[in-house]
């Protein structure tokens, strides 16, 4: 494990940890207490990344941020007013210092944990779980679909908000077509993959789903290369 700072870690030590994890761990831009940038990140910089959650409105609510990371979307969310975070990531280290970026922040109600939520039962359950951009093409081929969809539902009592490409070329999929209709049947039509609309099947009749319009992620959703932003609610709830 990475040493950990007493009381509030300065900026050379979140430097240092952060270069000790090393830049292939880190998806996301890391920004410092002082509004400096600690790490770049793999991933879309902070201004692309501002348009991820749109008009979610998280105010009021407790969140489990599931495959945080460093905890991006967790800070953004508590900031936004949620009442409680609850960030899970499967790695120990990036958690350890996701805690450390929490403390350096002064972000109380923030906490964060190391748990394979796919095959672990959550002992909270959120008013809503956030899975940005956590399924992809690999979790696709590896028929995981089924397994994303139970635990964001196991997380999050009433709403579950993903970010993801609602439609796949079959050719941007490492997967045979024929492969991909027997993980998914009937997922397969037009020549496509439709990701959003198995996930909803996966789900059940027991949530809607509908395509945030506010966020900057795409334009319609439909072209085969479009991220959206879609938000699943339970209709009981």
């Amino acid at each position: 494990m990475l040493d950990a700072a007493p009381a509030v870690p300065s900026v050379e030590h979140l430097r240092d940890l952060l270069v000790r994890l090393g830049p292939e761990r880190i998806w996301r831009p890391v920004p410092g207490p002082d509004g400096g940038l600690l790490a770049p990140g793999e991933g879309p910089d902070m201004d692309m990344l501002a348009g991820y959650v749109g008009g979610l409105d998280v105010a009021g609510k407790s969140v489990a941020d599931l495959g945080c990371n460093l905890g991006y979307f967790s800070f953004m969310t508590r900031r936004r007013g949620a009442t409680r975070v609850v960030g899970c990531d499967i790695d120990p280290e990036i958690v350890q210092v996701a805690g450390e970026l929490a403390k350096a922040h002064g972000l109380g109600r923030v906490e964060f944990r190391a748990v394979d939520f796919l095959r672990e039962k959550p002992d909270v359950s959120c008013d809503m779980a956030l899975l940005i951009d956590f399924i992809g093409r690999q979790g696709i081929a590896k028929g995981r679909l089924a397994a994303v969809a139970a635990a964001a539902a196991a997380w999050g009592r009433r709403e579950l908000f993903f970010t993801l490409r609602p439609v796949y070329r079959l050719d941007d999929l490492p997967v045979a077509p024929d492969a991909l209709d027997r993980l998914y049947p009937g997922a397969v039509r037009d020549g496509r993959f439709h990701l959003a609309d198995t996930l909803a099947g996966l789900l059940g009749p027991g949530w809607s789903m509908r395509q945030l319009t506010s966020g900057r992620l795409s334009g319609d959703g439909r072209a085969p290369t479009a991220k959206a932003a879609l938000l699943f609610t339970r209709k009981d709830a």
